[in-house]
């Protein structure tokens, strides 16, 4: 199931997405040629929109899987020159498609991005920075910005400018007291391809926090060691085109979702 509920996986993509670009266009070329136009399985489907400046103007995405039917379409909309706002509408079996409403409202401070308030649940996501610039830890707290608990914390680490390691903690509270109740850690690899998904802005954002969004170069194995589990891999292997870009992904996972193998289709803009 694909749900645009964003989080601060989106960091280092939304600068991607919102910086501007002034290179003349070569003839027969639009302001989308090159840019990935959709990503398709068996069972979801995502199509994206770019505005003059390529930066994503809409997300239209759907899913079938058996019984599990939904949708929706987010409208980003831009404020001095960054990502402010993701509005949505959404259905479910019904196919009858929800006003249109504010989902995502985006905070800054000095050019950073600090908070994610996610206005439908509510709940919101905040960022702690490293001396280079680098998110270090993300802390997602229930309730609006002001009077949430904290519920979840991943704390990450760099190589380079990929994450390859997060240390996951989930919290709970009672009687005032917080503690943590769960914990993992998830061990990445890459390969040297650019990330397909640094492009996209906000677009491959689901559910929560995702490190892959993050990162230069494509995922090639996540490994998860949690206390009293079983050791736990997701695979990633991919198909390039002579521009080095993603045309098919098959991902074997072992958790995130169900067990199962699962292809991927990517089409881009002429």
């Amino acid at each position: 199931m694909k749900k645009q509920l964003l989080a601060l996986a989106g960091m280092a993509l939304l600068f991607a997405a919102c910086s501007k670009t002034n290179t003349p266009l070569q003839a027969g070329l639009t302001t989308s040629s090159g840019l990935l136009k959709g990503f398709y399985s068996v069972t979801d489907t995502s199509r994206i929109a770019y505005n003059n400046d390529q930066t994503v103007s809409k997300v239209t995405y759907g899913w079938i899987d058996g019984t599990d039917v939904g949708g929706g379409i987010d409208t980003m909309k831009y404020a001095n020159g960054v990502l402010s706002e993701v509005w949505q509408s959404d259905y479910d079996e019904s196919q009858i498609f929800s006003p249109s409403m504010l989902n995502l409202k985006l905070v800054y401070a000095s050019n950073k991005l600090q908070k994610i308030v996610h206005m439908k649940y509510p709940a919101y996501d905040s960022a702690r920075y490293n001396a280079n610039g680098k998110i270090e830890k993300v802390f997602t707290y229930s309730g609006l910005p002001g009077a949430g608990q904290l519920r979840e914390t991943d704390s990450l680490v760099w190589t380079g400018n990929n994450i390859t390691q997060v240390f996951y903690k989930k919290y709970t509270i009672s009687h005032g007291v917080e503690s943590v109740y769960a914990a993992y850690t998830d061990t990445y690899t890459f390969d040297s391809k650019p990330n397909w998904e640094a492009p996209l802005g906000f677009g491959t954002i689901s559910d929560r926090f995702i490190p892959t969004a993050m990162n230069a170069n494509n995922v090639l194995t996540v490994v998860r060691t949690e206390p009293g589990q079983p050791v736990l891999t997701n695979t990633y292997v991919y198909e390039y085109n002579a521009q080095n870009k993603v045309t098919k992904s098959t991902v074997t996972y072992q958790f995130i979702v169900s067990p199962r193998t699962e292809v991927t289709v990517f089409e881009y803009y002429q």
